[in-house]
């Protein structure tokens, strides 16, 4: 499934009755993996092919490559859905409108335009200025 299809089967479950009340939570799955797949798109588009690594270090290298704003709304919704996935006897498990808004959150993701290190560099290369390392520019 793309990760349009995950999100709208997101927002389906939290809409439907007889789940014994666990709709955000299973929401909450979908919703994820929706934003794992966005992360890995972005992730793709600003690094090319890398190995294989978890997404808490792809979050971290869309930190640095990708806008400052965008890299924050991706982990903030990643460990919020993280959270929301995992049973606790001690914690109430989310909302129905924690999890609509974090699938807002991860719906504004997908439509949010890639303006990262790697582009700006590729703008620079086309106007023969001299790029450098994208880690000096950003720091």
């Amino acid at each position: 499934m793309s990760d349009s299809d995950l999100l709208d089967q997101a927002r389906r479950v939290l809409k439907q009755r007889g789940t014994g009340g666990y709709s955000p939570r299973m929401a909450a799955f979908l919703a994820r993996r929706a934003l794992e797949e966005t992360i890995d798109s972005r992730y793709q588009a600003l690094v090319g092919s890398a190995p294989p690594m978890n997404v808490r270090s792809k979050l971290v290298i869309l930190r640095v490559l990708d806008t400052p704003e965008a890299a924050d709304r991706a982990a903030y919704a990643w460990n919020r859905l993280s959270n929301a996935c995992h049973l606790h006897a001690f914690e109430m498990q989310p909302s129905v409108a924690e999890v609509e808004r974090l699938c807002e959150i991860v719906s504004e993701l997908r439509a949010c335009p890639l303006v990262g290190v790697r582009q700006e560099r590729a703008s620079q290369e086309a106007q023969g200025m001299e790029g450098g390392s994208p880690w000096h520019r950003r720091h």
